[in-house]
């Protein structure tokens, strides 16, 4: 089990809750993911004065967290989640420290030594990316395992940067390896399609501030991810641009990790 001794936020935080407002109009549940699940109750749903059972303001723990999938915001910032997109989504505003949430980012305090991890997993989940279920056993049933796996005797999925995303990414050393690694690659980005990524400058002065090709955005847009085209393409809502082709990356998924990364990347400046 991990360790959850931050706990409660402090008595000061009472009175206006830990982040989120009481929910608006609707209701219903519906599921949520275990993965997502255990991320609300270690960084969110931590107390009353948080998002627990018996809150005042909106309740994350299980069962009552599936009514983020039916609810809005009470102070208008729209609907709590929106499945595949950050931007309509209000708690993902609110991890991520969007421009029309009302109070600070969430959470406001540490409540978990895993909140980097968490915060991840939840974006992840709404942007759309393939959630990993099984914990960390070994696939024999017996509970036990190495920490590497997913449950089922699959090893743990490689990600190119650890929790937790600094507040000001730099491209070189925190967007570069997963651009790399899951674009950059030969028979890609590489050498044969463009925006061409063969190294790290390279890719930055191919794609930052620079037009996208059968789409009215720049395929990166500094402090906008979504006026940036580069972000439509790896959470596959192109389309809705005017943009055309896959989902990027063509193999494989980015860790959720990877996906807070590069959109905390671009929406601090973009910066080398």
């Amino acid at each position: 089990m991990m360790n959850r001794s931050y706990g409660i936020c402090g008595l000061l935080l009472l009175s206006s809750g830990c982040g989120l407002e009481p929910v608006g109009e609707g209701g219903g549940e519906d599921a949520i993911p275990p993965a997502v699940q255990q991320a609300f109750d270690e960084s969110c749903a931590t107390s009353t004065g948080c998002h627990g059972a018996g809150a005042g303001q909106v309740v994350l723990s299980a069962p009552e967290s599936g009514q983020i999938l039916m609810t809005s915001s009470s102070s208008g910032g729209g609907p709590f989640v929106t499945l595949g997109d950050l931007e309509a989504s209000y708690i993902a505003q609110k991890i991520l420290g969007g421009p029309n949430i009302t109070g600070g980012p969430m959470p406001p305090s540490p409540q978990s030594p895993d909140d980097s991890l968490n915060q991840a997993i939840i974006i992840g989940w709404i942007a759309g990316v393939p959630i990993a279920e099984g914990g960390s056993g070994d696939g024999d049933g017996d509970g036990e395992g190495d920490g590497d796996g997913d449950g089922d005797g699959e090893p743990a999925p490689t990600c190119y940067i650890e929790a937790p995303v600094p507040a000001m990414p730099s491209y070189e050393t925190d967007i570069w390896p997963i651009i790399e690694n899951r674009c950059g690659v030969a028979g890609c980005h590489a050498d044969l399609s463009g925006p061409l990524m063969p190294d790290a400058m390279t890719s930055y002065d191919n794609f930052v501030s620079v037009m996208a090709v059968g789409a009215a955005l720049n395929l990166v847009e500094p402090l906008s991810a979504d006026d940036s085209y580069l972000w439509h393409k790896l959470m596959g809502t192109q389309a809705s641009v005017m943009g055309s082709g896959s989902t990027m990356p063509l193999t494989g998924a980015l860790c959720p990790i990877e996906v807070q990364a590069i959109y905390a990347w671009i929406n601090s400046g973009a910066e080398l």
